[in-house]
Parts: structure tokens; C-alpha cells; sequence
């Protein structure tokens, strides 16, 4: 759709329009390394997030489906940690691969509406944004997006431009992969649906053979999982209804504050667009009512808001609760957005200082994340840092090798500590998800039977002891553990654990 050229000659002399393939990868492995190291240093205190735990758990069953989510972002976890060491730096790895293939399908994305300068400007404003950084460094079903979503709008826009059956099939891989990652990809569908009624080709992409090849291989990628979903009741479906319901007021004002989260988020791109360009707000109608006209824009401009706009929908008709992690992916265009409502000609000056303050904020963001970790820490704040989870695991799993002399298989109890001890357990034993066989279908009474499990309850998680009580098998030892997280000579807040061992029953 933009109007590009195969020759780079044709633009600035100045400017690297058309970064070749190694100065692509060279950038992408400088961006991959540099957060890792941030994440890895920032976070030195602190075990993984509990949906990194979590995705880890799932993935390593490789099922077809998961009690909240449908599976190929838990899958991605499993394939990754069968080639690397359960280490959190290997977590911080993924995240940050995940974010710069993201950044990568946006570029090709951006592409696809600007050329030069605007799309080295346009691309690089992203990095002033949190999504591809810090929001970035937790992986999970959302952050999924982060790649997937700038992919799967480039390959639709490709297909309806070209009509090309390669491109139709990558679009139908592309979402179809989403749809397996989080049904809130049907507000990606319904987006590249009403964009290409809005677009100029609509007549020839819908008299092609391209939509349907696309809307083939989505049904064929997903077919598996609904086949699942029909076998198991549809857990994530009742997942979803009993995250709606809320009430009209609660969702309205929680729609109110993704709203001015997003704002926030973009508040650097917002301030450097506005202090290089003329962009007065009192202009901003007149501009959209004559750009509008344009049906080049108007795509750009459903595909970049409406997004938003459906979550913010959505959110009011289910009752639900949207946060600014909901939609961490679909912010690939809004900078390209802004720069065409600002109808800029300082493209050039923009994309310099986007890129200096990138590289500003990124060293500033390496020299402080020692002190950021130490912050965490002392403060106490965010239970990733001071939870002794990485104790837990190594002590519980020390009391397992006790009573029972055999190895770990299963564990179960308190949320976080339950996937914790899973994923950094030396014995690398399966999760049994809050001991229930509903939430952990790999699991198996047999299995208890033949290898016993581990249950480990918070001292003051009746829940958790209930459901310990609940599983059918005798245990042999109850032990009171209370356990400190440390961190560079210092301990943070103690918390008793009951460890309860069920041990095989030979």
C-alpha cells in the first residue's frame, strides 16, 4: 500500500530506508542482548513471574488446550525449554526474542503504509514506548502478541494487496497461531475483516482466491482445538465467563483507565511528535476530516485504533475488566498514526532524536538496573522479589528425597509456589495445578498411585489445604517449613509453608 520503490537510491542518501538482512539480524541480536542483560540484572533477586512459571508448566504437556487458554504461546515455552537450561535467564531470553521479532514485524508492517524516513521514524517511536521493553520482559499469553500481531496484519495487508497464495497462507498461519494463543485474537479478525471492506481492493480480494485459502489453513491450524474444547466441556470458555459480569459502572471505569494507560504509554512518542512537528490540536479535526479521504489512511487508521476501540467494546458489553497488559500487542501502527496526522516533513529530525533518546533511555535503563534490583528488593513491593519460592523448591524437594528416597514427579498447592517449585526443582517434576485433576488433565490417579506428589500449601491457604485434603491418596509426612528469601546478605519477609508428602505407593 505504500508507495515504495525497489531501488534505495531513490531516497535520502542520508538514511538506511532498506536495512539489509545482517543489519536486520545484527539489530535484532544487539536489541535481544542488551534487554536480556537489563532483565537478567534488574531482576537478579526475584524468580519468575507466576504466568512464566505457568507457561513453562503447561507447555511442557503439550496439550491441545489449557484450563484458561488455548495452548501454542504455553507450547513455545515447552519446545524452548527442551532446547535450554531452566534458568530465569533463559525466560528473560524468550521475552525479549519474542519483543524483537515483534519490533521486526513492525517494521515490515510500517512498510507496508511508509518508506524512508517515516518508516525509520515510525519504527523507531516504538522503542519509546514500554511494550517492547520492560512490559515485554514477562512472557506470557498476552505478550504473545507482541510478535504475532504486527506478523499476521503485515501478511493480511500483503495478501489483499498482491493476492498472492503464499501470502494468504501466511496470513491464515499467522492468525490462526493467534487464535491458538488467546481468543481475544478474534478483535485481530474482526480488525482485518473491516479493514478490507474499507480497502480499495476489497472487490478483487474477495473475487480471489485469497480470503478463503487464509480462512482454510486458520480452520485446519484450529480445528484441533475445538475438537479439544468439545471433548473437555470448554474450560476456557467458562474461564472467560467468569471474568465478565463486573458491572456496566466497574467496566466502564476500568475501560476508562486502559484508555489513559495507552495514553501514558505513549506519552514520549506524543511529547517528541509534538515538540519537532507542528501538531496543535486545534488542527487535528480538519486534518483527519481532509487525510480520510484518503483510502490509504483509513486503513492505516482502523487497522492502528480500532483494536482499542473493540477491547474497549467488548469490555462494556461482557462486563469485563481490560487492563493495558490485555492489549501490550496492538500498538504497532499508532506511532505511523500520529506521524500522519501530523502530516510531518521533519521525518528525518524525528527518527534521529526517536533514535538518540532510544539509546539514551536504553543505557540509562542498563546503568540503573542494579539499583532498580536492589530497590525491589528493599521495598518489598513486589512479591517476585521477596517470595522464597527458589528456596522452597530446593528445600521441598530435599524433603521429598527424605521421606520417600525416589524422585520428585509432582507438585501441587499454593498458587505461585506450586509452578515455582516446578519449574526450579532439580527433579523438574510435572505441575498438578492446585491438585486438581480438572486443571491438570496430565495427571492421573494412576500416576499418583505409581509416583506419589507433593503438596505445598501456604500456612494460611485454607483453600489450598482443602484441595490437599481432597486428593485421594494417604500422606506420610507433614512437615511446618518457614523459609526467607535472600538477596546479597539480606532477607525479606519469612513465610511457612506446610509440605505435605504422599509418597508411591509400592
Amino acid at each position: 500500500m505504500a508507495q515504495t520503490t525497489s531501488d534505495p537510491t531513490t531516497l535520502d542518501s542520508d538514511v538506511m530506508a532498506q536495512p539489509g538482512t545482517f543489519r536486520w539480524l545484527a539489530l535484532l541480536i544487539a536489541f535481544v542482548t542488551i534487554w536480556t542483560l537489563y532483565s537478567v540484572v534488574s531482576a537478579a533477586p526475584a524468580s519468575i513471574h507466576n504466568d512464566m512459571a505457568e507457561a513453562y508448566v503447561w507447555g511442557r504437556e503439550f496439550r491441545l488446550g489449557y484450563f484458561q487458554h488455548p495452548p501454542f504461546w504455553a507450547w513455545i515455552a515447552g519446545v524452548w525449554f527442551e532446547l535450554f537450561p531452566r534458568a530465569d535467564w533463559a525466560f528473560s531470553l524468550l521475552s525479549t526474542l519474542n519483543a524483537g521479532l515483534g519490533l521486526l514485524g513492525s517494521w515490515m508492517l510500517i512498510g507496508d503504509f511508509a518508506e524512508g524516513n517515516r518508516r525509520l521514524a515510525a519504527t523507531a517511536l516504538l522503542l519509546l514506548t514500554p511494550f517492547y521493553t520492560f512490559l515485554a520482559l514477562k512472557y506470557n499469553a498476552n505478550s504473545i502478541f507482541l510478535s504475532l500481531w504486527p506478523w499476521t496484519m503485515h501478511f493480511f495487508l500483503r495478501s489483499i494487496e498482491n493476492r498472492r497464495v503464499v501470502d494468504a497462507i501466511l496470513f491464515g498461519l499467522f492468525i490462526g497461531l493467534a487464535m491458538l494463543s488467546k481468543y481475544f485474537a478474534l478483535i485481530l479478525a474482526a480488525t482485518c475483516l473491516i479493514a478490507a471492506l474499507a480497502h480499495p481492493k476489497r472487490r478483487a480480494y474477495f473475487a480471489s482466491a485469497s480470503p478463503y485459502a487464509s480462512f482454510l489453513v486458520a480452520a485446519v491450524l484450529f480445528a484441533p482445538h475445538v475438537w479439544w474444547l468439545a471433548r473437555n466441556d470448554a474450560p476456557p470458555l467458562h474461564y472467560f465467563i467468569s471474568k465478565t459480569g463486573f458491572g456496566l459502572p466497574t467496566a466502564i471505569l476500568s475501560a476508562f483507565g486502559l484508555l489513559v494507560g495507552v495514553v501514558a504509554f505513549h506519552s514520549i512518542v506524543i511529547a517528541l511528535i509534538s515538540i519537532t512537528v507542528d501538531f496543535r490540536p486545534r488542527r487535528l479535526l480538519g486534518t483527519v476530516r481532509s487525510r480520510w479521504q484518503d483510502p490509504r489512511f483509513r486503513v492505516l487508521a482502523i487497522l492502528a485504533l480500532l483494536p482499542l476501540c473493540l477491547t474497549i467494546l467488548a469490555a462494556v458489553l461482557f462486563h469485563l475488566m481490560p487492563s493495558t497488559n490485555m492489549t501490550i500487542g496492538i500498538f504497532s501502527l499508532v506511532p505511523l498514526f500520529l506521524l500522519e496526522l501530523a502530516d510531518s516533513r521533519e521525518d528525518r529530525q524525528l527518527y534521529r532524536r526517536s533514535c538518540a533518546l532510544a539509546v539514551y533511555l536504553t543505557i540509562a535503563a542498563i546503568m540503573l538496573s542494579p539499583a532498580i534490583a536492589i530497590v525491589k528488593f528493599s521495598l518489598a513491593s513486589d512479591n517476585n522479589y521477596i517470595e522464597p519460592r527458589k528456596e522452597l523448591a530446593q528445600e521441598a524437594t530435599q524433603i521429598w528425597h527424605e521421606v520417600t528416597g525416589s524422585p520428585l514427579q509432582f507438585v501441587g498447592g499454593s498458587q505461585r509456589y506450586e509452578n515455582a517449585v516446578a519449574f526450579y526443582s532439580p527433579d523438574r517434576p510435572h505441575g498438578f495445578i492446585h491438585l486438581d485433576f480438572n486443571r491438570a488433565p496430565w495427571v492421573t490417579s494412576e500416576d499418583l498411585t505409581r509416583s506419589g506428589f507433593l503438596a505445598i500449601c501456604e500456612a494460611n491457604d485454607q483453600k489450598c489445604r482443602a484441595e490437599s485434603d481432597s486428593v485421594p491418596m494417604p500422606y506420610k509426612s507433614e512437615r511446618k517449613l518457614t523459609l526467607s528469601h535472600w538477596f546479597e546478605g539480606h532477607s525479606a519477609r519469612p513465610v511457612t509453608f506446610i509440605v505435605m508428602v504422599a509418597p508411591p505407593r509400592r
